[in-house]
C-alpha cells in the first residue's frame, strides 16, 4: 500500500469525507433540529424532504463509512510500517482514541439516528396507520439523542487526530 497514488485517495477520501460528516452532523445539531423544535410541527415537511428525499442520513453514513475505512486502512499502513511501534507511539494512541470515537459515532448513528429519521421520514407502510404526533415527537427525540452523542463522539475525534502529532 506505499503506492503515491492509493496512499493520496485514501488520506483525500479520509479528510474530506471527515471534513463532510462532521460538517453534516453540525448542521444538523446546531441548525436543523434546533429550528425544527423551534417551529414545530409546522416544521415536519421540510424535515421530511430533507431526511427522506434528500436522504440526508443516508448521505450521513455514506460519509462516514467511507471515513472509517480509509482511516483504518491509513493507521493499518502504519502500523505494518513500524512492525507495530506507530500504535504505540503517542500520536498513535491520540489517533486510536480518535478513531474509536468516530467509529461509536458511525454505530450511534447507524443505529439510533438513521432508523428514527427514515421511521420518521418516510411515508408509512401501505395500509398502516400514520404517525400520531407522540410517535413522531418519540422519534425526533431519538434523532435528537442519537445525533447529539454523534456530535461530541466526532468532535472528540476530530480534536484527537487534529492534535496528534504534538502529544
Amino acid at each position: 500500500m506505499d503506492n503515491a497514488v492509493v496512499l493520496f485517495l485514501l488520506r483525500a477520501i479520509h479528510v474530506v469525507g471527515g471534513v463532510l460528516w462532521v460538517g453534516g452532523v453540525v448542521t444538523v445539531n446546531l441548525f436543523l433540529i434546533p429550528a425544527s423544535e423551534a417551529v414545530g410541527p409546522p416544521a415536519q415537511p421540510m424535515m421530511q424532504f430533507i431526511m427522506g428525499r434528500r436522504k440526508l442520513p443516508v448521505y450521513l453514513m455514506v460519509l462516514g463509512i467511507l471515513t472509517t475505512l480509509a482511516g483504518l486502512l491509513l493507521m493499518m499502513r502504519n502500523v505494518s510500517l513500524t512492525d507495530g511501534a506507530w500504535a504505540r507511539s503517542p500520536m498513535g494512541i491520540g489517533i486510536s482514541i480518535g478513531a474509536a470515537a468516530a467509529i461509536l459515532a458511525l454505530i450511534v448513528g447507524m443505529t439510533v439516528s438513521a432508523p428514527a429519521a427514515r421511521r420518521m421520514s418516510g411515508p408509512p407502510t401501505p395500509g398502516a396507520a400514520p404517525l400520531t404526533d407522540e410517535q413522531r415527537a418519540a422519534l425526533m427525540r431519538r434523532v435528537t439523542l442519537g445525533s447529539r452523542a454523534a456530535f461530541v463522539l466526532l468532535t472528540i475525534a476530530a480534536l484527537l487526530m487534529a492534535t496528534a502529532r504534538y502529544y
